[in-house]
């Protein structure tokens, strides 16, 4: 772990200081009780996508059943860093009782470590350009709803400095599949050209103390004060925060400001917990005043894309027969205003067209028997249907 805390000419990441005593306790009582159960583990799978075998971290807490849609988060590591360690942020822990499912990937191998085509740049230079890590992430979420019963209204993303970086470039340029992100001393990366499909929920946290990804002029991207009126103009919210100083309960040297934007399009809200002295690090309790992990699932978890009036799948009258299919499948819309994708399982793009009519035909004699997604793409107002097509031979 040691060697993650080495400083990195470009975006390096600290990894994060997990709370030794919090998983101690939680060891001795696993320990106590496992004549009794047996604890959930992260499976390690891979995923071919652009011509790569990708990695990522799969956990599926013991009370998932498959009988109710269940959230979905990917957690993103920095650079540098890995999933294997990443993984231990805590979301599990609050999965066993929350019951979603958590997909931790691996980033691609740079000259400075594992690192996202996430936007961030210095002097022009950007790390993994022509890695598809936006088609790898889409990838992933339509394989595991594949596998799993995933909602697809509540699919969140959160990341740690460039995996922070990478959440912000989902936002901007796959809204209409993420409820809402949370970001962590990470902003929008400078070849970014941020044009959001719809209002997106974001939390930011970020220590004013931040010595890689700097609080006020940080070289590969936004400045926190910049992003935060990013945002909040984007989305429509208050631009006057409601403002809370939090109780300084812990002897760490830091004091937590909290600051949320609200009134946002279509319920949208921003909020930022400014953490005044902190550098670039993971906060958490009690060593710290606030815990990061638990407030971004407190946030996530108040989202979804058919409260945010973009994704409204089950209210829709669309029929998709027959399913399964082997020659042609007929899609049934609303109305002839709607732009149709058909993705295979990996999330490479099979089929593209426009709606004839209401009703579209789309021939998949040539492909390959599998799991397919048919996405119809509102033109008018941007909301999105997704369903599944299996295809047999």
């Amino acid at each position: 772990m040691e060697s993650l805390l080495k400083k990195r000419l470009f975006l390096k990441s600290k990894s994060f200081k997990p709370n030794f005593m919090k998983h101690l306790y939680f060891f001795v009582i696993a320990l106590m009780i496992s004549s009794l159960s047996f604890s959930q583990q992260h499976v390690s799978k891979t995923l071919q996508h652009g011509g790569l075998s990708r990695q990522y971290l799969e956990y599926v807490p013991t009370i998932y059943n498959g009988t109710n849609p269940v959230p979905l988060i990917i957690c993103l590591h920095g650079l540098g860093d890995t999933m294997d360690n990443f993984k231990n942020i805590g979301l599990d822990d609050i999965a066993d009782t929350a019951n979603f499912i958590v997909l931790t990937p691996q980033a691609i191998n740079s000259v400075l470590g594992t690192a996202w085509n996430s936007g961030a740049s210095m002097n022009g230079m950007q790390l993994n350009q022509n890695v598809d890590d936006a088609g790898f992430i889409i990838a992933l979420i339509d394989s595991t709803s594949a596998i799993y019963n995933i909602d697809p209204k509540r699919i969140y993303l959160t990341g740690f400095s460039m995996g922070s970086f990478m959440c912000h470039r989902m936002a901007c340029e796959h809204g209409e599949r993420i409820a809402a992100i949370a970001s962590v001393a990470g902003t929008i990366g400078t070849a970014i050209q941020c044009n959001p499909s719809r209002p997106v929920p974001v939390i930011h946290f970020h220590g004013t103390a931040d010595q890689t990804i700097s609080y006020t002029a940080n070289a590969y991207g936004l400045s926190v004060d910049t992003l935060l009126k990013y945002w909040v103009n984007a989305n429509g919210c208050d631009v006057d925060p409601v403002f809370t100083e939090m109780p300084d309960v812990a002897s760490d040297g830091f004091t937590v400001e909290h600051y949320q934007y609200r009134g946002g399009n279509a319920g949208s809200e921003v909020e930022h917990y400014k953490v005044i002295g902190a550098d670039h690090q993971w906060i958490y309790t009690p060593t710290n005043d606030i815990d990061y992990t638990t407030l971004i699932w407190k946030f996530l978890s108040k989202y979804s894309l058919v409260q945010l009036g973009v994704n409204n799948i089950n209210n829709e009258i669309v029929e998709l027969y027959p399913n399964p299919a082997n020659n042609v499948v007929s899609i049934i819309l609303p109305d002839a205003n709607y732009s149709i994708k058909l993705l295979s399982s990996d999330g490479r793009i099979v089929k593209q067209m426009k709606a004839e009519d209401s009703k579209t035909e789309i021939n998949v004699s040539s492909l390959t028997a599998g799991i397919y997604f048919v996405i119809a793409n509102n033109l008018i107002n941007g909301k999105q249907i997704v369903r599944k097509l299996n295809v047999v031979r």
